[in-house]
């Protein structure tokens, strides 16, 4: 079994390589950034993983001739970048994917896998469902969910399986830069106060709230969603817990005072994952939440 993980050098990507590791297959990971080796605690030198420094959009299907399943992780993830350069975004962002699903069906992939995002939803009620109509509110969840358009019309025509593991809000070791935890981080160590974004009036909590799940438990939705035979349809996969957090709650945690400012017109006031879909089609029961999590990574710092 051999496996390509695209943007294998961000958050998510080395918890993947693991995960496939530890399941004895062969992995390709590809991203334009250098790999960072020490990212998490894993042997990554072994010849059963090999990185390669490239655009995703160089590669051919003769690169993917013996590959069996694809996670495409590699993405502009930055929602305000997002904003503040539509074009490029759009065109970087879909382009390589929709390059990508033409190379592996050419290759015979077995099946493509892709993570969405839960900012999709947009302003629909929670809990978030599969079947709830997409409501983007910015270039970033347009694009993703432009890519899982995609992905199900790419297995219709072509017949190439694919399946979107929508994520909610991830957290864990190698947090991403620009995620809460990582700024929150940054501004303990430097002993200044955050900045939460403050919630409408009425509304029962200040700051807003996120589904967080754990990045190891993402690593292992998306080895049990390629493994299923009851994916590959083009269907979506809400992966959160149902289980919502307070970015207070969050600040607190880290022991890190902070003040309201404020909310930003793209941002929605609570994430929450409906899991049921999910749950049906893999055994997989996320259990670490994220406020333990908090507690005993702020002492490692």
């Amino acid at each position: 079994m051999r496996v390509l993980v695209t943007g294998v050098s961000g958050f998510i990507g080395p918890h993947l390589v693991e995960a496939c590791l530890k399941k004895g297959w062969d992995v390709l990971g590809v991203d334009i950034r250098d790999f960072n080796y020490a990212a998490i605690e894993c042997d990554f030198h072994t010849p059963r993983f090999v990185f390669e420094k490239r655009d995703v959009r160089t590669l051919t299907p003769e690169d993917l001739k013996d590959i069996t399943y694809i996670f495409h992780l590699a993405f502009d993830t930055n929602i305000p970048n997002s904003i503040k350069h539509p074009l490029e975004t759009t065109r970087d962002n879909i382009d390589m994917t929709v390059h990508l699903l033409d190379a592996a069906t050419k290759a015979g992939v077995k099946k493509f896998l892709f993570p969405s995002t839960a900012s999709l939803y947009g302003k629909n009620k929670t809990p978030w469902r599969e079947d709830m109509p997409p409501y983007p509110i910015e270039p970033y969840a347009w694009q993703k969910g432009s890519c899982e358009y995609a992905l199900s019309m790419w297995t219709e025509c072509y017949g190439l399986p694919t399946a979107t593991l929508r994520l909610f809000q991830v957290f864990g070791e190698n947090f991403r830069y620009d995620g809460v935890i990582a700024i929150f981080t940054k501004l303990k160590k430097e002993g200044r106060p955050a900045t939460l974004t403050e919630t409408s009036p009425g509304s029962p909590h200040r700051s807003g709230q996120r589904d967080f799940i754990y990045v190891k438990e993402v690593a292992d939705a998306f080895i049990q969603v390629a493994l299923s035979p009851k994916t590959g349809k083009g269907d979506v996969y809400n992966i959160g817990t149902g289980r919502v957090t307070t970015i207070e709650e969050i600040a607190n945690a880290m022991g890190l005072p902070f003040e309201f400012v404020p909310k930003r017109g793209f941002e929605v006031e609570r994430h929450e994952a409906d899991i049921t879909k999910t749950k049906s089609v893999i055994d997989w029961n996320p259990k670490v939440e994220v406020l333990p999590w908090l507690t005993a990574f702020v002492k490692t710092l």
